[in-house]
């Protein structure tokens, strides 16, 4: 498979210039934990869906070349597509009807239904993103753009996208863990509208576990579940995307630069939380196994990156080893939730933690 993707990969640069001989190319520079990212967009459709979400990141060109590239096209615009990628019609099975493919070195993902394609060449640290109709990218793929892309490329950094929301401060934060209406958005969301601490994350953001626990921001995105609405009216006007399909309806809403000053870009991890709605007058905060949030962790984080389960698990599994773990039982009052873990964080600072009650996913 090795030389079969070097091959295949050897036509994508004639290609992205033929898209841009049809379409202006616009150019960003992101700074990704302490990366420099160059996003080379051709359409302007694919623009305004991928660049909302990063618009935090955005940064001056830099003076040295940037660390990572990474070329957008959108088919509709450009009437340009790569060759047919090198996969039998087995391939699309594993994976509901996505193709994967990797050799070490460079990697290759293909999912027709939704009309995307995925390439990414570690060697000169090039990355690719085809989709057939930019316009078509549902809210879910605009929150979390080229996703895939920045999974393989900061991999090579220590870096992993993880399912969690975040909220800390500069000296320290916590993950929040747990499946639809557990209560992890809404109470992460809060801390908009609340004094206490600073949102890093409403459902994804970066981790790494070396050489201490780091979380930090990819994405800038919320996705606010209907029922969320009447409790955090703040976010309607800011609506950019509903979907009424998916397993319950969602809107799109764009944080930056609307909330920039109740948001944080990175902090140390010192604990991870899973919550549960109790609608209770106080919130409260006991140790949990981290078995238990290596179950919710884990999995809920595969599913969002195909062909890198055992790497993604072995990372999740660590990281739920390595931090403390607890479950919160929240309150009505969304500050209270706030003040808990307000709390749980000034307790590490003072070196007096809560007792964490330990054992292995």
């Amino acid at each position: 498979m090795s030389h079969v993707l070097l091959d295949y990969l050897a036509h994508y640069p004639d290609a992205v210039e033929q898209a841009a001989s049809r379409q202006p190319i616009q150019e960003r520079y992101l700074q990704v934990a302490k990366l420099t990212f160059r996003l080379r967009i051709v359409g302007p459709a694919l623009a305004e869906a991928t660049l909302p979400a990063l618009a935090h990141l955005v940064t001056e060109a830099p003076v040295a070349e940037p660390a990572i590239t990474f070329s957008l096209c959108d088919g509709a615009a450009t009437g340009v597509w790569p060759p047919r990628p090198p996969f039998t019609p087995d391939a699309y099975r594993r994976y509901g009807q996505r193709a994967i493919a990797h050799d070490g070195v460079r990697s290759l993902m293909h999912a027709p239904t939704s009309g995307q394609l995925f390439a990414y060449d570690r060697a000169n640290r090039q990355g690719y993103f085809w989709v057939e109709d930019a316009s078509l990218l549902s809210i879910y793929e605009r929150a979390a753009p080229v996703q895939t892309l920045f999974h393989w490329a900061l991999a090579e950094f220590g870096w992993q996208i993880v399912h969690a929301a975040a909220v800390g401060n500069a000296t320290g934060g916590v993950l929040l863990i747990g499946n639809t209406g557990a209560g992890k958005s809404t109470t992460a969301l809060s801390c908009l509208a609340q004094d206490g601490l600073q949102l890093l994350s409403d459902d994804k953001c970066l981790v790494q576990l070396e050489p201490a626990p780091q979380a930090f921001a990819l994405f800038s995105s919320a996705k606010i579940k209907g029922d969320m609405l009447p409790r955090l009216p703040h976010f309607r006007p800011l609506l950019a995307g509903w979907d009424n399909n998916y397993k319950a309806e969602k809107g799109l809403v764009f944080l930056h630069p609307t909330f920039a000053d109740h948001m944080i870009t990175s902090f140390p991890v010192k604990a991870l939380l899973l919550p549960q709605v109790a609608h209770r007058s106080e919130a409260a905060i006991h140790p949990a196994a981290p078995g238990d949030v290596f179950r919710q962790l884990g999995p809920s984080t595969v599913i969002w990156l195909p062909g890198a389960e055992a790497e993604n698990y072995r990372f999740t599994a660590t990281m739920a080893r390595r931090l403390p773990c607890y479950r919160i039982e929240l309150a009505s009052d969304p500050q209270v939730n706030v003040d808990a873990i307000r709390r749980l964080l000034t307790s590490y600072l003072t070196g007096s933690p809560p007792k964490e009650g330990r054992s292995s996913p």
